[in-house]
C-alpha cells in the first residue's frame, strides 16, 4: 500500500483517525467507512490489514445500524480475514520447517505471524461482542457471515495449536508463550460466539435460510469439537453441552437437517475415550486410596465427564428417537465395547472393586437407561438380534449381557414390544435364539469360569454366580412372564 493509500476519502490518514472522537466516527461514518472497506480490500500487507480492522472495529462499528450490518461490514471484511488467516496458518506451516534458536530471522518471522493472528482474532471478538451487546435476539440471516467466519477461524486455530509439536519439531518453546496466546484467544473468541448464538431465534414461521444457517453452526461445533477433544477436556465437554442444548432449543425446526448419525457416533467416540481414561486412572489405584488422593480425585474428574457424555446421548436419543435408525448399530457396538473392557470380561482392565462400583453406579446405570429407551425401536432389534452378526470373541460376553439385559426389560414392556424381540425373520434370530447362540460361543469364559454379579437373599451376603447359573435364571423369568400370544414361538425356539 502507497502513502496516499493510507488516507480515506477525507484525506485524512489512518493515523488520524485514531483521534476522533466519537460524534466525529459518527457524522463521517457514511462516507469514510467504504473508504476503509475499500482499503482493507486492496491492502496486501498484514500491518495495514490490522490497522484498519482495528480502526472499523473500535471506532466505526458501535455506529453502525445492527440490521446492515452483513450487507455494509460483515459480507465485505470477514471473507478477506478469513483469507488472511489462512495464509498465515500456512506461511507457519512451511516456516516452521526452518525454526531453530539459531535462526532469529525466522523466530521473528513467526513471532510476528503469531501476533498478528492474535490482533485478527481480537478484531473478530469484537465484531461478536457488538452483536452481543447491541441486540436482545439475533436472526442468523442478518449476521450470517460472522458466525461462518469466526468458526472457521477457531477450528484452524484450534487444529494449529494440536499439531503445533510436529509443526514446530521441538524447536515449540522459541513461540510457545504466542502460542499460549492466541489459544486463548480463539478459547475466548469461542466462549463469545456461544452467547451470541443463544440469543438466536428460530420460531416455527422462520424462513429456511436461517434454519440452515444454524445446523451448519452446529455441525461446525462438532467439528471443532473433534479437535479439541485431547486439548482441554473441560472445554471440550462444555462445547458438547452448547451443540446438545442448541439442538433440541431448535429441534422443531432443524431435526430434519441435522446429522444425526455424526452426532451420535461423535459422542459414543468421545464416551470411549473418557471410558478408557477412568479405567487407565482406576488400574493405577491398586490400594484404597483417601478421599483427597490427588490421583482419586482425577479419577472421579473424569469418571463425571464420562457421565456428563453418557448423560448427553440418552438425552439426546430420546429427543430424536425417530432419526436414530442409522444409528442403532454404533450404539450396539457401543455397549459391547464398554462392557468388554469391565470385569467381569476376560479382556478386562484389572481394577479395584471399590473403582468398578463406582463407574458401575455413576456411568454403566447410564447405559441401562439407553437399552430401555431402545428396547422399541426395530433398527436397534435389527442391530442386536442379526442373523450374521460375526462378533470377536472380546465381544461375545458383552453381547450375551445386553440379551440378559434386554430379557429383565422385557416383562414390563407392551406386547408388540415383547413381541418384537421374541419373534424372528430371515434376516434376524428371536431373542432366545441369540441368547442360545451367543452363550454357546462363550467357551473361554465358561471353562474359566467367570462369575456375574452376586444373589442376595434375606440376611444373606452376596453370593456370585457363573454365567451358566445366571444365564438360565434369567432366561426362566422371562419364559415365566412371556404373554400368551407368545408360546408358540417360544416352543419353537426352545
Amino acid at each position: 500500500m502507497s502513502q496516499d493509500d493510507t488516507k480515506v476519502a477525507s484525506g485524512v490518514k489512518l493515523e488520524e483517525l485514531r483521534s476522533w472522537p466519537e460524534e466525529m466516527c459518527r457524522r463521517q461514518l457514511p462516507s469514510v467507512l467504504p473508504q476503509l472497506i475499500a482499503m482493507y480490500q486492496r491492502s496486501e500487507r498484514w500491518i495495514e490489514h490490522i490497522r484498519i480492522l482495528k480502526i472499523i472495529v473500535e471506532m466505526f462499528l458501535p455506529h453502525m445500524n445492527h440490521l446492515t450490518l452483513e450487507q455494509s461490514l460483515f459480507s465485505q471484511v470477514l471473507p478477506k480475514t478469513v483469507k488472511l488467516f489462512d495464509d498465515m496458518i500456512h506461511e507457519l506451516t512451511n516456516e516452521a520447517k526452518e525454526l531453530s534458536s539459531q535462526n532469529l530471522e525466522i523466530q521473528v518471522t513467526l513471532r510476528n505471524i503469531l501476533q498478528t493472528m492474535v490482533h485478527i482474532l481480537g478484531g473478530l471478538t469484537g465484531c461478536v461482542h457488538h452483536v452481543c451487546a447491541t441486540q436482545d435476539s439475533v436472526i442468523l440471516e442478518n449476521i450470517h457471515s460472522l458466525p461462518s467466519s469466526v468458526l472457521h477461524v477457531i477450528k484452524s486455530t484450534f487444529a494449529h495449536c494440536k499439531n503445533s509439536e510436529s509443526v514446530y519439531s521441538g524447536c515449540l518453546h522459541l513461540v510457545s508463550d504466542l502460542l499460549q496466546t492466541v489459544f486463548k484467544e480463539a478459547y475466548s473468541l469461542q466462549k463469545q460466539l456461544m452467547e451470541l448464538l443463544d440469543m438466536v431465534c428460530l420460531g416455527p414461521s422462520v424462513d429456511e435460510n436461517n434454519t440452515l444457517l444454524m445446523v451448519e453452526v452446529i455441525h461446525s461445533l462438532l467439528d471443532i469439537c473433534s479437535v479439541i477433544s485431547s486439548m482441554d477436556r473441560a472445554f471440550h465437554a462444555n462445547t458438547w453441552k452448547f451443540i446438545i442444548k442448541q439442538s433440541l432449543k431448535h429441534q422443531s425446526v432443524i431435526k430434519k437437517q441435522l446429522k444425526h448419525k455424526e452426532i451420535i457416533s461423535s459422542l459414543c467416540e468421545d464416551i470411549l475415550f473418557s471410558f478408557h481414561s477412568c479405567l487407565q486412572l482406576a488400574e493405577q489405584m491398586t490400594q484404597p486410596v483417601a478421599q483427597d488422593n490427588a490421583d482419586y480425585r482425577l479419577f472421579l474428574k473424569t469418571l463425571k465427564v464420562c457421565r456428563f457424555f453418557a448423560n448427553s446421548l440418552l438425552r439426546y436419543t430420546k429427543e430424536f428417537f425417530h432419526f436414530l435408525p442409522d444409528s442403532c448399530h454404533v450404539l450396539h457396538q457401543l455397549y459391547l465395547q464398554i462392557h468388554s473392557e469391565f470385569p467381569s470380561s476376560l479382556y478386562a482392565a484389572r481394577i479395584p472393586k471399590a473403582q468398578q462400583e463406582e463407574i458401575a453406579g455413576a456411568f454403566l446405570v447410564i447405559l441401562d437407561a439407553l437399552i430401555s429407551q431402545l428396547l422399541k425401536s426395530q433398527p436397534f432389534v435389527q442391530a442386536v438380534l442379526a442373523s450374521k452378526l460375526d462378533l470377536p470373541s472380546e465381544l461375545q460376553l458383552p453381547q450375551v449381557l445386553l440379551l440378559v439385559v434386554i430379557m429383565d426389560k422385557l416383562p414390563s414392556q407392551p406386547e408388540d414390544v415383547q413381541t418384537l424381540w421374541c419373534t424372528k425373520d430371515t434376516t434376524r434370530m428371536s431373542l432366545l435364539q441369540a441368547i442360545f447362540y451367543n452363550f454357546g460361543r462363550c467357551s473361554g469364559e465358561l471353562s474359566v469360569p467367570v462369575h456375574s454379579q452376586g444373589v442376595k437373599s434375606k440376611g444373606q451376603a452376596e453370593v456370585p454366580v457363573t454365567l451358566y447359573q445366571h444365564v438360565c435364571v434369567h432366561v426362566c423369568a422371562l419364559v415365566a412372564s412371556f404373554h400368551p400370544s407368545l408360546f408358540a414361538e417360544l416352543i419353537r425356539d426352545c
